[in-house]
């Protein structure tokens, strides 16, 4: 448990490979294609962009977004919410998980 309090900040929203009916989502190179949207290719180096990084979380590939993206860019953050919700991909507010882990 201290190894995912220790991944998940709390400005961050997780979106897992899970769906809500718990099957793991395909295809298997989602996070990739999700976190390239915002990725930088400069002087022939990859890098992601600071809101959005792939990630293990509870065992499981994810996606943490972070919060400043919906002010930032909120098409993008719009665009990243709603393929979560049409996937019916679990999503964790970083910050109730660890409230919640914490008080446990």
């Amino acid at each position: 448990m201290s190894d995912t309090l220790d991944i998940c900040y709390l400005d961050e929203i997780i979106i897992e490979g899970t769906t809500i009916e718990g099957k793991k989502f395909r295809p298997s190179d989602w996070v990739d294609r999700l976190c390239c949207i915002l990725a930088d290719f400069h002087e022939k180096k990859f890098a992601y962009s600071p809101y959005l990084r792939p990630m293990v979380f509870k065992d499981t590939q994810c996606v943490a977004v972070k919060r400043q993206l919906a002010d930032n860019n909120p098409k993008v953050f719009e665009y990243i919410m709603q393929f979560a919700n049409d996937n019916k991909l679990v999503v964790t507010d970083c910050a109730n998980f660890i409230t919640k882990a914490k008080s446990a």
